[in-house]
């Protein structure tokens, strides 16, 4: 009995071990009045930093956009047809950083092209770096207007803005 608790106690503390150092791209945008959240399975970020002080220089990212996941199988296939992402033409989301500024020690703002749905926009993010586990943690929360990207046409009962949270890990 013992051995099963303390196999099991290792399996989850492992679980949750792995959990921690796990890249994400995740959303939350308003419908009907009711917070819908997703996230992406499958992109690339790359970061690359100064080697003689391990500053940001540069942030890189490409999101598979048929990668979308909401829980529910239905609204997924939907959010890929021509008013939402139009996955049939517009396969990826990328985002590529034109100038980085360091706004403290582990604070940093980007300016970067942001690309959905063929329509390119510059943003400013904030985005935070950290030493974790012989790696960099680099992660942002910032928020988009759908419309800018013309993501769900004119829809009244969906939110404009969109939440994202976007959290990576990069080996030194």
């Amino acid at each position: 009995m013992r051995i099963g608790l303390l196999s099991c106690f290792l399996l989850c503390f492992s679980i949750f071990a792995v959990a921690q150092n796990t890249s994400s791209i995740d959303f939350e945008i308003k419908n009907l009045g009711i917070n819908v959240d997703g996230h992406f399975n499958t992109f690339s970020i790359t970061a690359e930093f100064d080697e003689a002080n391990s500053e940001l220089e540069s942030l890189s990212g490409t999101i598979k956009v048929s990668s979308i996941k909401t829980g529910i199988d239905n609204r997924d296939e939907h959010l890929k047809e021509e008013e939402y992402f139009d996955v049939t033409n517009h396969k990826q989301i990328t985002l590529k950083s034109e100038s980085i500024t360091k706004l403290s020690d582990n604070q940093y703002k980007v300016k970067a092209n942001l690309t959905i749905k063929g329509i390119s926009k510059e943003i400013n993010i904030k985005v935070n770096v950290a030493e974790v586990d012989n790696s960099y943690k680099i992660s942002s929360n910032f928020e988009l207007d759908r419309r800018d990207f013309k993501v769900g046409g004119g829809s009244f009962i969906m939110s404009d803005t969109v939440k994202i949270s976007v959290v990576h890990f990069q080996d030194f």
